[in-house]
């Protein structure tokens, strides 16, 4: 038999757990508790009822399962190590003492007991919690460096922490918040405390241009930089680095070209290329505009030779080229004369044709034919059918306008219905 306890076992413990989360600024998420007590349908709809009974004082004389009740106090005792294992409560003490100790720290420290809850197993027991943008700006301005941070190393960071603590956001979506013109939204409350603990790393201003070259000669470096990540010119890369950083285009400009060099450069532009380089190494694609990358048509010329042993003419290869990537057959054959007008193609057309000259499938796609199904061939027969006695009426009366179109638009409807694939003639006004 079931051994079954008096509710206030469970209530008790729900109570104390509650408290524990309110004082350091949480609330709990009755749902997610509920479905971790109860392991049945039935069970769960019983100890529901019971916590939003029992929050307004009507549980007495009613009973619950013991392990219910101990799943509650276990949760309790487990919340109560984690407090103290990050050193800021008793571990032995009453849960309202160690709840009350806590609201008696400062704000700082409870936020910070607060998100070492938040990066637990207690995570999905938390309601979560937002803060304005205004808040978001006012702990900025409280740094020492008054918010003015290197985003483009920040924001992937506070990607990752933030996903650590349950909230998915895009890096778009962060750096919207230090935009001025952002609108009125929803920012998770942990970034605060993320932003307390984030240090110098983080923050912009300049840096020696030594820290990012090292010993190598800058136009070296900047050169081979740039072909590793397949910018078009240095002045395409000088303009992605300002479009992922806060930077202006001048600035980047100015710090990396001619031929005396600053000697200090704003840190962002470190941070920025490092993090291109980084994911190229790895592998991955970097995340820049294809409209900053391409390679010059001499390497295009290039690969001609190569791609004409393979192929019967040179149509065929700018055909299948445009077939893959969508760009125009004119164009593309733009990309592969060494003497016209264009200097640069695009990447995808660039690895398009390497794909080909290495062996990767070149069928083009085949059109299928609108005329595939029975019953659109039946349907166009019959417009077909409309369409001639429509030409030989208007042939046969001294071309009359009214019967010429008469005959033009039974000739659209047909090329339509072809091209949809209409099951039915359509009706004619």
């Amino acid at each position: 038999m079931e051994c079954r306890v008096p509710v206030s076992e469970l209530v008790k413990g729900y109570r104390a757990y509650a408290g524990l989360l309110d004082a350091v600024g949480y609330g709990v998420e009755r749902t997610a508790v509920t479905e971790y007590l109860a392991d049945t349908a039935d069970e769960r709809a019983e100890v529901e009822d019971v916590l939003s009974q029992a929050m307004g004082g009507e549980c007495k004389g009613r009973q619950i399962s013991a392990q219910v009740a101990e799943r509650m106090q276990d949760l309790v005792r487990a919340l109560q190590d984690e407090i103290a294992r990050v050193g800021a409560g008793p571990g032995h003490a009453a849960p309202a003492e160690v709840a009350d100790a806590l609201r008696a720290r400062p704000e700082e420290e409870r936020e910070r007991v607060g998100d070492a809850i938040l990066l637990n197993g207690h995570r999905r027991f938390l309601q979560r919690r937002y803060m304005s943008v205004e808040e978001f700006r006012h702990v900025l301005s409280e740094r020492g460096d008054k918010g003015r941070l290197a985003l483009v190393k920040l924001v992937p960071f506070l990607q990752r922490e933030l996903e650590k603590r349950g909230f998915s956001m895009s890096e778009d979506e962060i750096g919207q918040l230090f935009d001025a013109a952002c609108e009125e939204r929803q920012v998770p409350a942990c970034l605060k405390g993320i932003l307390r603990e984030a240090d110098g790393e983080f923050s912009g201003g300049l840096i020696n241009l030594r820290d990012m070259v090292g010993d190598e000669d800058p136009d070296l470096w900047l050169e081979r930089v740039r072909e590793k990540l397949q910018f078009r010119s240095h002045s395409a890369m000088h303009k992605a680095v300002a479009d992922a950083t806060s930077l202006k285009y001048d600035c980047v400009h100015k710090a990396l070209s001619g031929r005396k060099k600053a000697k200090r450069i704003q840190a962002e532009i470190k941070y920025c290329l490092d993090k291109w380089l980084q994911e190229v190494e790895a592998g991955r694609e970097p995340g820049i505009s294809q409209d900053h990358r391409g390679v010059s048509v001499d390497q295009m010329h290039c690969l001609l030779a190569t791609l004409e042993r393979r192929f019967a003419t040179k149509e065929k290869i700018y055909r299948l080229i445009s077939a893959k990537t969508g760009i125009k057959t004119g164009s593309v054959r733009r990309y592969f004369q060494s003497k016209g007008q264009l200097k640069y193609a695009p990447l995808a057309v660039y690895r398009c044709a390497i794909g080909l000259a290495n062996g990767e499938a070149c069928e083009l796609p085949r059109r299928e034919s609108y005329l595939t199904d029975n019953r659109i061939r039946h349907v166009a027969r019959e417009l077909a059918r409309q369409v001639n006695e429509a030409l030989d009426r208007w042939h046969c009366s001294a071309d009359t306008p009214e019967l010429e179109i008469a005959y033009r638009e039974l000739r659209r409807a047909l090329i339509v219905t072809m091209k949809e694939g209409r099951e039915a003639v359509p009706a004619m006004a």
